[in-house]
């Protein structure tokens, strides 16, 4: 979830990816993660969060809105590995560690 406050989509991209060639096991509720769907879009995301790098005002727009992006995009990627725990544990634990984590990156 760290790695969300540097690239927001790459992370959850490669998630995407694992997911559906078998190598993440998704909690429940997260199988969208793993959908082809998923993945075209959250690919789309990456190629053009890594585009935005040679247009200067949507890379500055991007910034703007990067925050707030980490701090979901982190808390998605915890709670949707944590698996076999409680649900209020689980998004203690994703809101907390997850959010936080990406937020400190990202600031």
């Amino acid at each position: 979830s760290a790695a969300c406050g540097f690239r927001v989509f790459v992370p959850l991209f490669i998630a995407s990816i694992a997911a559906h060639a078998g190598h993440l096991k998704l909690s429940a509720g997260f199988d969208w993660l793993g959908s082809e769907a998923a993945m075209v879009a959250l690919g789309v995301a990456t190629a053009l969060e890594i585009g935005a790098y040679y247009v200067p005002w949507l890379d500055n727009f991007l910034d703007s809105v990067a925050t707030p992006a980490a701090v979901v995009a982190g808390t998605l990627i915890t709670a949707s590995v944590a698996t076999d725990m409680s649900p209020m544990l689980k998004w203690s634990l994703a809101i907390i560690a997850g959010g936080g984590s990406a937020a400190v990156v990202q600031v």
